[in-house]
């Protein structure tokens, strides 16, 4: 059967069988089957999600651009223990990555990390946000993947859970201190706080001083209160493209069917 035979044959059914009580849990099923053909709800390592080819993807295109791989800067946002960082690192063999991991437990471990690439991968020991000062990190241990900003409503939080206290720094600030006046690849997975991020980088934004932003999506908005609609009104000037396994799906426009709360990335790309 041809995905178009196929499609005809559900649309028929749906036809058929819409809005029946005793059919919701088959659509449901039909629908969670949906999203994992969609790419989503796919936490697995970057091979799978295609988060490796996006990498390859955005060396490609810094290359056509003119930029060689010395003068790239990467800004991995939430770092964690460096497992993203390292990936960066091994594929532009020459650039800068700058890694900001809140945690002081995690920081300890990627430090580690950045110990195997002296010179090249620089941890920083603050969180990104739109506001400097303090805050509280909530996780379901210290230096856990789950870490947030935010309360978070998952199982792993209620069940005991732990916070620890950390220094938050805006991006404009910080390459204003640092003299970085452009950032060739944001990478943001700071578990429901992406939004913050970005307005705190208003004037790199504002400048085109960011060429790719690559943003994790999903339930962590939830907690938040932040919607796909908020990313895209701050992304002026960008093509959002949805992450999947074998390259890029562009989004031609913005759709409340896409406000989909289940973990996928996309890729922001100036244009």
């Amino acid at each position: 059967m041809t995905p178009e035979e196929l499609f005809r044959a559900v649309a028929d059914y749906v036809a058929e069988h819409q809005g029946q009580a005793g059919q919701q849990d088959f659509f449901r099923a039909i629908h969670r089957q949906a999203l994992k053909g969609m790419g989503l709800v796919n936490d697995a390592d970057i091979q799978a999600t295609g988060e490796a080819g996006v990498l390859r993807y955005i060396q490609g295109e810094l290359k056509r651009r003119g930029v060689a791989d010395a003068e790239v800067v990467i800004f991995d946002v939430g770092a964690n223990v460096g497992v993203y960082t390292a990936a960066a690192l091994d594929r532009f063999p020459a650039a800068t990555v700058w890694s900001f991991e809140p945690s002081p437990t995690a920081f300890r471990a990627l430090q580690e990390t950045a110990a195997r690439y002296p010179g090249r991968c620089r941890p920083v020991n603050f969180g990104l946000s739109d506001r400097t000062g303090a805050a509280t990190l909530r996780g379901d241990r210290p230096g856990s993947t789950l870490a947030s900003l935010h309360d978070r409503a998952i199982r792993e939080f209620q069940q005991g859970g732990s916070g620890e206290t950390v220094r938050l720094a805006t991006l404009d600030g910080f390459c204003a201190e640092t003299g970085i006046d452009r950032v060739h690849f944001l990478k943001i997975d700071v578990e429901g706080h992406e939004i913050a991020v970005l307005d705190g980088a208003r004037g790199l934004l504002d400048r085109r001083a960011v060429d790719f932003i690559q943003f994790e999506f999903g339930g962590c908005n939830l907690d938040s209160r932040t919607f796909l609609r908020d990313f895209w009104s701050r992304l002026d000037g960008f093509a959002v493209c949805k992450i999947v396994k074998d390259g890029l799906y562009r989004l031609s426009a913005y759709s409340e069917f896409d406000e989909i709360f289940a973990y996928q990335n996309f890729l922001a790309i100036r244009q």
